[in-house]
């Protein structure tokens, strides 16, 4: 499929939606689902207000450090997991544990331990996202070939280039996959998380969530949508530049 039909495809799918939208908020009415019409209005007037943007700006910020800090320490965890097995038998039972938790149900103990700052936000998006990065890391650094580490050792590469020359551009699409979904669910947990002490974006969220028309919150919603597609493009442009060959072989397959 070229380019072109592939756009067309996409811009028919999203006409369609917006269509489909507009007759069921009129049919349910705004108190229900407010039509598109009507949603665009309210988040013009958001945009407009400012305080939409600011405090999501302000929620991004605390979400990029625990997801950094996911990053961080998930990957380096993943990596030791699939190439050792002492790491895999001690970690891997604790991961398959964690990355089934809801967060949602560990934010009154949370809450307990951190309070309600920047700390407690902090430790809930690093819970969401990390078990994530850690496995797809962990199944990337198992599936790379042995061949491909034998010939290195073969020409007496050292353990040290044996790993950033072999085993790192192997797991490059890995760990940018993990990334690309440790920050959907770094973005879920950021909201839930200030949804639970009314601050910040996601407190946004839960007091527009109380107005009698849906047009506001439709509209909250529809932001955090962009950012997560926003982040996960970014992510694949990196994951293109750091393994351009991953792509080619995706694209040919």
């Amino acid at each position: 499929m070229s380019r072109v039909q592939r756009s067309s495809l996409q811009l028919a799918g999203i006409a369609i939606t917006l269509v489909a939208w507009e007759i069921v908020g009129r049919i349910m009415g705004e108190t229900l689902f407010a039509p598109v019409s009507v949603v665009a209005k309210e988040y013009l007037e958001l945009l407009r207000d400012g305080t939409m943007l600011a405090e999501l700006v302000g929620s991004l910020r605390q979400m990029l450090v625990g997801f950094g800090l996911a990053c961080v320490l998930g990957m380096p965890l993943g990596i030791a997991m699939g190439r050792s097995r002492v790491c895999d038998v001690i970690f891997h039972p604790w991961v398959s544990m964690f990355v089934v938790i809801s967060v949602a149900a560990l934010v009154p103990l949370f809450l307990l331990l951190f309070g309600s700052g920047f700390e407690f936000r902090v430790a809930i998006v690093f819970m969401a996202s990390a078990w994530y990065i850690v496995l797809t890391t962990y199944h990337g650094a198992r599936g790379v070939e042995p061949r491909f580490l034998d010939v290195a050792h073969s020409f007496g590469a050292s353990g040290r280039h044996v790993f950033w020359k072999v085993l790192m551009p192997a797991l490059y699409p890995y760990l940018i996959t993990g990334a690309r979904i440790g920050v959907v669910h770094a973005i879920r947990a950021m909201v839930v998380a200030e949804m639970y002490v009314i601050v910040g974006y996601g407190g946004l969220v839960h007091k527009t969530g109380l107005d009698v028309s849906t047009a506001p919150l439709l509209g909250l919603l529809l932001s955090l949508m962009a950012v997560s597609l926003f982040s996960n493009w970014l992510l694949r442009l990196a994951g293109e530049w750091l393994a351009p060959w991953y792509k080619a072989r995706t694209a040919a397959a």
